[in-house]
């Protein structure tokens, strides 16, 4: 009987596939493992690839059951590879949401500091519209330029 040899991928992508799927489902809170995962179910993606265009090439060297293995490899890469993008993409998502809200927190804060720096008040946190008609000198100056304009 002849012995056919397996092909160059045969565990190697088999166990960079099982690794990334393991990162991504049980380490899905951190974003750097998606990363992680992500490249290593491309490299394992990478190398099923070119086993399984050598074992094409030339089928009678390479064991039917090593092409099994490379094939199933690839299955479990692409997999690893579409779920590693979805939780970056969703962690992308999330922190640019994270982000316009913070940006919009600030832009109140900062809208705030700048109304009660024109505020000219004589305490700092009375506003204009607390003092009453008669003793307003916006109101007086209000008064005489609409006298000066008939």
């Amino acid at each position: 009987m002849i012995t056919k040899s397996k092909l160059s991928a045969d565990p190697t992508a088999l166990i960079l596939g099982i690794i990334s799927l393991v990162i991504i489902l049980f380490g899905c809170c951190c974003g750097f493992l998606a990363v992680v995962s992500l490249i290593l179910s491309i490299i394992g993606l990478v190398t099923a690839t070119n086993s399984l265009k050598d074992y094409y090439a030339n089928p009678d060297v390479f064991s039917h059951q090593s092409k099994q293995n490379v094939y199933t490899a690839k299955i479990i890469c692409i997999i690893g590879t579409v779920v590693s993008a979805l939780f970056i993409l969703a962690f992308a998502a999330a922190f640019m949401i994270y982000q316009i809200s913070l940006s919009d927190l600030f832009k109140e804060k900062i809208e705030e500091i700048n109304s009660n720096k024109a505020n000219d008040s004589l305490f700092n946190n009375e506003s204009v519209i607390e003092y009453k008609i008669n003793d307003s000198i916006y109101k007086d100056s209000t008064y005489v330029d609409s006298l000066n304009s008939n």
